[in-house]
C-alpha cells in the first residue's frame, strides 16, 4: 500500500514539477490554445502572445522590416499594431494595439525556479499560415539554465525542437505560467529559449 503511494507520488512528482502543480494542469493546454497569436508580416511568420492587456511580445526578426504586421487572434479576427519597438540583438519586440484584451495576458514572472526534468510546454503556429487550425502545443522537460558571454540575455535550455513559426510564442510551466519566450536558435539539437526578468525587458525596450 505505501509502497504504491510512493510510487504515484513519485510518478507525479516527475511528471508535473511538484504536486502543487498536478490540478492546476488541466486546463492549461485549453488557455494557451485560447490567447496566444499568430504574428503574420508579408516577409516572415511567426507567434506572439500578451504580456499586458494591450501589449504583444514576439521575436524582432518575425517582425523586421514590416511595416504593419497582422496579429491574428486563434477566433480568425485581427488587428494591426499602431506602434512597434524592439531590439534586434536581443530578438524581442513588443507590438501596441488600440484594443484591450486582458483575459489573453499572461502575466510577466518575477523569477524563474524550475525543477530538474521540470515539464515545459511550448505553444505557436509551426509553418505559420501554411498550416491551418489552433495552436500547437509541445511538452517537452527543463533541462537547465543558461547566460550568453555575449549579452545579458539568460536562457532556459529544454530538449525541446522548433520549427519556422514558432518563433515568439511563450514556453510555459505545466500549469500554463510564463518563464520564457521562445527563440529560434538551436545549439546540439536543444532548443533555447529566452528568459527574461521584468527589469531586463523595460530596459531593453524603452
Amino acid at each position: 500500500m505505501f509502497a504504491s503511494l510512493f510510487v504515484i507520488a513519485d510518478y507525479i512528482n516527475k511528471q508535473y514539477g511538484y504536486y502543487g502543480k498536478f490540478l492546476c494542469s488541466f486546463d492549461a493546454k485549453d488557455r494557451l490554445r485560447n490567447s496566444v497569436v499568430r504574428i503574420v508580416g508579408g516577409y516572415s511568420e511567426g507567434t506572439g502572445f500578451f504580456i499586458s492587456k494591450n501589449q504583444v511580445v514576439t521575436n524582432f526578426h518575425v517582425i523586421a522590416d514590416e511595416p504593419a504586421p497582422k496579429i491574428i487572434f486563434p477566433d480568425g479576427s485581427f488587428v494591426t499594431p499602431v506602434k512597434m519597438v524592439g531590439d534586434s540583438m536581443a530578438d524581442l519586440a513588443v507590438l501596441y494595439i488600440e484594443e484591450e484584451y486582458p483575459d489573453l495576458v499572461l502575466t510577466l514572472p518575477d523569477g524563474v525556479d524550475m525543477m530538474e526534468d521540470e515539464p515545459v510546454l511550448s505553444t505557436g503556429y509551426p509553418m505559420g499560415t501554411d498550416l491551418t487550425g489552433e495552436a500547437t502545443i509541445l511538452k517537452g522537460n527543463f533541462v537547465d539554465y543558461r547566460k550568453s558571454k555575449y549579452d545579458t540575455v539568460g536562457y532556459i535550455q529544454t530538449n525541446l525542437t522548433l520549427v519556422g513559426g514558432m518563433s515568439g510564442g511563450p514556453l510555459t510551466d505545466q500549469c500554463g505560467e510564463l518563464v520564457g519566450g521562445q527563440y529560434h536558435g538551436t545549439c546540439r539539437n536543444l532548443t533555447l529559449y529566452q528568459c527574461r526578468s521584468r527589469q531586463t525587458d523595460a530596459a531593453t525596450l524603452d
